[in-house]
């Protein structure tokens, strides 16, 4: 036998021995917890035979302690590359059963490399993130120990931090959230575009209970500070809640299904089957006609999508705004819409954020923008007024994050858009590239009281009975410019159609705007732009 062949079956002993990651013990314990090992979450995102690793023979810098003399094999981090449903991606892993998956120097430098491959490529990166923190033993290490790695010295963030804002734009990032992630480790998976995060499981804070309970005195779980539910529903840091690994990789892998690989791209178009003229004669009754009424937007959204497939986004989160991603004719497509059976479809200091961020992630990477509208605006709230948040900052979120968009944006109006809901969806006036209006749409700028008391100021001052004359003329109001025909005769909609055709006038109207964004993208934006650095939306 050959040198040569003696070499390479020693490469593929070692190849195979560190494939799992760490030992038995370790994988035991992994399982144990009901998770699965970094290893076996890399197969089960990738097509079958396909994963390309980077870097299987990294090793950790020399620290000067013990752990020096022990096998750390890959450093406690898989990276590579491979298909997703017949699309390359990147992706990194932690490896909880070395070391706890802990961060060093090299394993930021590995990370921080796939994300730059992944950005100068145009592929979609996905990051799973199961991690005790970053490692003291780097961050301590004895004289003579601590080496620079691609410009950076062992214990600092470097690469690791510094790609995602890079990335963001540029190609679609998601992070999974498998199980702890403190301090400095948590920053740079919070910067993704998505965070899917496992229940009971995956814990996402700026300080450890033990940290917090020095500091304060406190006795705090890692639930109460950094739970997946607390992101769920309170700080709206997660944007889907899952309850195993698999359930979070067979989510993130359906999550990339609608989006493209970078921004230049086009996400992939998908033969649902579905009939671009289908009319559904269920919403005709769907809506009730008293607007106090309250109805779930979400069987709106199902009725029109392809095949009733929506994706939805934060969902426990501000739940009187949706926000998700469907298809129309097998293109995707964002769907922004008040949500009247939660909060009756109110808008406040949170679903601004929710609302802004989803806007802009779609205007990145060109994806179009279906607005579905049912809300009373803003209730009255001295809690919201007195926000810490600062309601007006994040109202103006939303309607800064419309007008900057240049993907084509259509408005629908279900039933009530009332006060400053009408900017906070989208108008024609902000940029919107169609609007349309249901029978049923109640539109109203200023509330009918305020409205009569200042429209018809003299008469009821005259008035014997102006209470009586007073209801009278609210009626008027009403009828005069609160309906749907009164909207578009004010150019305020394009037509006014009927519910059951929405589907087949929104792939129609799609279908035009696509030649709108073919334009763009030879000849430039229609509208005169500013050059400039970057916009500063009010953050």
């Amino acid at each position: 036998m050959s040198d040569t062949k003696v070499k390479l079956e020693k490469v593929e002993e070692h190849r195979k021995k560190w494939l799992p990651g760490g030992d038995k013990t370790a994988i035991d314990k992994q399982h144990g917890r009901g998770k699965l090992t970094a290893w076996e979450r890399i197969q089960r995102l990738f097509d079958p035979g396909t994963f390309h690793e980077i870097g299987l023979w990294t090793q950790a810098m020399k620290t000067g302690f013990d752990i020096d003399d022990r096998e750390l094999p890959r450093d406690a981090v898989i990276a590579g590359y491979g298909k997703v449903n017949g699309r390359t991606v990147y992706s990194y892993a932690h490896d909880f059963t070395v070391l706890a998956g802990t961060q060093s120097m090299i394993q930021n430098s590995k990370v921080a490399r796939a994300m730059e491959q992944a950005m100068e490529e145009g592929i979609p990166m996905v990051g799973m993130i199961d991690s005790g923190a970053i490692r003291i033993h780097d961050l301590f290490g004895r004289n003579g120990f601590k080496v620079p790695v691609r410009g950076s010295p062992v214990g600092g963030g470097g690469g690791f931090m510094y790609y995602p804002p890079l990335m963001s734009g540029v190609v679609p990032h998601i992070s999974l959230m498998l199980g702890p992630c403190y301090a400095g480790s948590a920053y740079s998976p919070i910067m993704a575009d998505f965070v899917i995060m496992r229940r009971n499981i995956a814990f996402m804070s700026v300080a450890s209970p033990p940290i917090l309970k020095a500091v304060t005195f406190r006795d705090v779980t890692e639930e109460e500070i950094g739970g997946a539910l607390l992101h769920s529903t309170v700080t709206g840091s997660n944007d889907l809640l899952v309850e195993s690994d698999e359930e979070a990789i067979d989510a993130s892998k359906r999550l990339l299904s609608f989006l493209p690989s970078n921004w230049r791209d086009k996400p992939p178009v998908v033969n649902t089957g579905d009939d671009p003229n289908r009319a559904d004669e269920h919403l005709l009754d769907l809506v009730p006609a008293d607007v106090s009424q309250p109805y779930d937007m979400h069987k709106v959204i199902a009725s029109i999508v392809d095949k009733g497939d929506f994706f939805e986004l934060q969902a426990l989160y501000a739940p009187s705004m949706i926000i998700g991603f469907g298809r129309l004719a097998g293109k995707t497509v964002g769907i922004v819409a008040n949500n009247p059976a939660a909060g009756d479809g109110c808008l406040d200091v949170y679903t601004g954020d929710k609302q802004a961020r989803f806007i802009r992630f779609c205007d990145c990477f060109n994806i179009p923008i279906i607005t579905l509208v049912d809300s009373p605006g803003f209730l009255p709230s001295l809690e919201q007024e007195q926000h810490r948040d600062g309601l007006e900052r994040n109202a103006a979120k939303p309607v800064f994050a419309i007008c900057e968009a240049t993907t084509p944006r259509i408005t629908v109006y279900i039933r009530r858009c009332w006060g400053a809901a009408r900017l906070v969806m989208g108008t024609e006036r902000m940029g919107v590239d169609a609007v349309y209006t249901w029978p049923s749409a109640d539109i109203r700028v200023e509330g009918y009281e305020r409205a009569a008391d200042a429209l018809y100021k003299g008469e009821l001052a005259a008035a014997e009975h102006p209470e009586e004359l007073r209801r009278q003329y609210m009626q008027q109001v009403h009828q005069k410019y609160a309906s749907a025909y009164h909207l578009a005769g004010i150019q305020g909609a394009d037509d006014i159609i009927d519910p059951r055709r929405t589907r087949p006038i929104l792939i129609n109207t799609l279908e035009r705007l696509s030649q709108k964004m073919e334009h763009w993208e030879k000849l430039g934006p229609g509208p005169a732009r500013p050059w400039r650095k970057h916009s500063l939306i009010p953050l």
